[in-house]
């Protein structure tokens, strides 16, 4: 009796087949899964947008992108160094009012004071504050960045809250003049044509933004790794931790800029290739994981997804909020 089945040739014909069938098929099932995680990581900006519309109905103005740094130059207001960071005040108006309730907002929510001639006020490792800046909260977090919570430890004298605690990540971050606001403290209410929608010390009202909400980046988004400095904390600010800046001058502005025009030679080890996720431009990058772009939320709360092809005139006046130069994102 002959016996039925396939040959050797036959089935290997058919792995082959099926292999090539897996290889067509992989891209789009990666790229249905980056989507998702892109409709996610807009969503998580587009909540803290509407929270800080919350936040001005009760306050009537938006809340500063921080308050007393120890980062820039000069004395901080009150000559007090506390280092908070404005999401912080947001986080009542994302369902993480537990959390708000335990910082202690009298005192500094990092301990870092490298440049100002301020003085630290209380302790963050024993007031809670450090403690507390260790949660890692996914409304923060871009499921896209893959570069992993400990890829670039938020820790130490430089991006620590505080001796022997590591600060949690966020990808999210106020529209801010980084330059300006590590250069010298006070730096905002001088900042004139430059001015975003917030800073060091900032109390803008919306009626302050007079390019129009709808034209004016409010919230950027932005890479746990970056090359100069390391990332940013949600819960504080410390060395270089301004907030995103997609125009901090001609020669360094862009979205998802791998390597910088100008790279300091201990920065490297030539032949240098660059890597994509992590960010060689000055510590304000706007920057992301998705293919081709960033997210941003602008002032009336929607969020659009900017293309890193933008030219770098419309990122200047999409960055200010009262330059008189009106900007329609394409």
């Amino acid at each position: 009796m002959k016996r039925k089945g396939f040959t050797l040739v036959e089935l290997l014909v058919v792995i082959a087949i099926i292999g090539i069938l897996v290889a067509l098929l992989l891209p789009a099932v990666q790229a249905a899964r980056e989507a998702a995680r892109r409709m996610q990581c807009g969503n998580n900006i587009k909540q803290i947008g509407l929270a800080l519309h919350n936040y001005v109905d009760s306050f009537g103005k938006l809340p500063a992108a921080g308050r007393g740094y120890g980062m820039c130059d000069g004395t901080p207001a009150d000559n007090a160094v506390k280092n908070s960071n404005g999401l912080v005040g947001v986080l009542p108006y994302i369902e993480q009012q537990s959390i708000y309730d335990q910082f202690n907002h009298s005192e500094a929510y990092s301990s870092f004071n490298l440049r100002s001639s301020g003085t630290v006020i209380g302790n963050p490792a024993t007031n809670g504050n450090a403690a507390l800046s260790e949660e890692v909260l996914p409304g923060f977090i871009c499921p896209s960045d893959n570069n992993g919570p400990n890829a670039r430890p938020l820790t130490g004298t430089h991006y620590g809250p505080a001796p022997g605690f590591t600060g949690a990540s966020t990808n999210y971050d106020f529209i801010t003049s980084a330059f300006g606001d590590y250069s010298n403290c006070n730096s905002y209410a001088t900042s004139g044509i430059n001015k975003r929608m917030f800073g060091e010390e900032s109390a803008t009202t919306f009626a302050h933004v007079t390019d129009g909400l709808t034209n004016t980046f409010m919230i950027g988004e932005t890479t746990k790794w970056h090359q100069n400095g390391a990332g940013f904390a949600w819960a504080y600010r410390a060395h270089v931790m301004t907030g995103v800046d997609p125009y901090p001058s001609a020669q360094d502005a862009g979205i998802n800029l791998w390597h910088m025009p100008w790279v300091h030679p201990t920065w490297q080890n030539p032949p240098y290739s660059p890597l994509r996720g992590r960010t060689r431009t000055w510590w304000s990058a706007a920057a992301s994981l998705h293919p081709g772009g960033c997210q941003f939320a602008l002032g009336d709360g929607s969020v659009r997804f900017v293309s890193e092809t933008i030219q770098k005139s419309m990122l200047n006046n999409l960055a200010r909020m009262a330059d008189g130069e009106l900007v329609d994102l394409p």
